[in-house]
């Protein structure tokens, strides 16, 4: 039987408020257009008035109210998931083999931000957290939370763009936080933006082996003249595979099959005014299957919107495709089952570490090879500040850390973690309290893992 994976990855940010005046501040960095903000002035947009031939459609999508109408607050995004979390809703679009609609759940930090006018929900954990308590509410047997990042820019304005990660470490303190609090490290990851450059795809090589970054598609003359996203400046994968497959990336230029370990995903916008999914692309994904490749169909959007509608309008058009390939069936997935299955890569059990004191130095040997070249280390300082380490290898799967005046005291210390993926994409993260100076025993945790 052929199979076409569906997975549904969810920048999911929390709420998002835009006035009227960014509206309008929006639509000049867009289109170079200048109007004075009025309720009545945006109804004129909207039918398609005082806007030059060449950009009236765009803009209308621009303005249209599927574009505009944003869940403001917590209110609104959990009436929304609400629904869409209901075993009634997922089941209404189930796949071929009984399974209901399953949602990969891409949580960001807001963090690093002074100002923030569009009221994000800014903090360490303000979304993970929201996230964690839905998913412990409902249970959806499939979803999964993995980790979604916008750098900072150098505005440190919320609602500003950005693809430096180097300017701020607060993507590496997003990922300590939340494996020291939370016992959670990530194993897939979807881009802020859509955009990697070469910071990030180095970063992401030493730890995190899912990438759903990849939306290679040629560029469409609607997208050429929206002034903030034409020519690559956002979400660049120009040169990247336009097909629905998963590819290594090169060292040079993350757009390129080459010699690294990472999984690079296709993932196209559904409901969104640039590289929309379309059913070109769902017939492409068919076909592909139906000439025996293995393939994943990947869409992503964000909880700031209203999804029900789209999906069920995204879903109506895959099962209007699949009549024309009836040998065929559909199976949804999260983003890590996806590209296990689609990759075929072996099954294994996570990383055990065996960790081990002597004074103040720790040594930390795992069972296996691990994903990266080092496990990941953070520390929580009594002082509540959260710092990330590198370790020294001693042998093959065998590292330590000494904690003294020229890194960092145990007595200064609340906690100590550690944490890798695998080759199979199983995480393991363990945490060690400090009490007086002293470790003790450490607490783990294993995601991902097929009992």
């Amino acid at each position: 039987m052929k199979e076409l994976f569906l997975v549904h990855c969810v920048d999911t940010e929390g709420p998002l408020y835009e006035s009227l005046t960014a509206t309008f501040e929006r639509i000049r960095q867009t289109f170079g257009l200048n109007f004075k903000p009025s309720t009545n002035q945006l109804n004129r947009l909207k039918a398609g008035k005082d806007v030059p031939e060449a950009l009236r459609a765009n803009v209308m999508d621009f303005v249209s109210d599927a574009r505009l109408d944003y869940n403001a607050t917590w209110t609104e995004v959990d009436a929304m998931l609400h629904e869409l979390m209901s075993d009634d809703w997922r089941m209404r679009h189930a796949d071929d083999f009984g399974n209901g609609y399953v949602f990969s759940w891409f949580v960001m930090d807001h963090v690093g931000f002074t100002t923030n006018p569009r009221q994000r929900a800014l903090g360490f954990h303000a979304v993970y957290e929201h996230y964690q308590q839905i998913l412990s509410e409902y249970t959806p047997e499939h979803d999964a939370l993995y980790w979604h990042f916008h750098p900072v820019p150098f505005s440190h304005a919320a609602n500003r763009a950005s693809c430096n990660y180097s300017f701020t470490n607060c993507h590496i303190e997003s990922i300590g936080r939340r494996l020291l609090d939370h016992l959670d490290f990530p194993s897939a990851f979807r881009p802020g933006l859509h955009c990697e450059r070469p910071d990030i795809h180095l970063f992401l090589e030493m730890w995190i082996p899912v990438d759903f970054g990849n939306q290679a598609m040629p560029e469409r003359a609607e997208d050429a003249i929206q002034k903030d996203v034409s020519g690559g400046r956002f979400g660049d994968w120009r040169r990247a595979k336009s097909t629905w497959g998963v590819y290594h990336p090169d060292w040079y230029d993350y757009q390129k099959p080459g010699g690294m370990k990472r999984y690079i995903a296709r993932c196209l916008n559904l409901n969104a005014r640039i590289r929309p999914i379309t059913r070109e692309e769902i017939e492409r994904a068919f076909r592909q299957v139906r000439n025996g490749e293995p393939t994943i169909l990947s869409v992503t959007s964000h909880d700031q919107n209203k999804m029900g509608a789209p999906i069920t309008r995204y879903m109506d058009l895959i099962r209007d495709v699949q009549k024309q390939y009836p040998e065929v069936r559909i199976r949804h997935a999260n983003a890590v089952d996806a590209v296990r299955r689609v990759c075929g890569v072996p099954e294994q059990s996570p990383v055990r570490f065996d960790i081990a004191w002597t004074g103040n130095r720790v040594d930390v040997r795992a069972d296996k090879d691990i994903w990266g070249p080092q496990p990941w280390m953070s520390f929580k300082t009594l002082d509540q500040r959260y710092l990330h380490e590198n370790m020294d290898r001693q042998d093959g799967n065998h590292w330590s850390f000494t904690f003294d005046a020229d890194s960092i005291p145990l007595g200064s210390l609340e906690a100590i973690a550690f944490a890798t993926n695998d080759n199979y994409f199983n995480s393991s993260a363990y945490r060690i309290p400090i009490v007086d100076g002293k470790p003790g025993e450490p607490e783990s945790s294993f995601r991902n893992h097929k009992e």
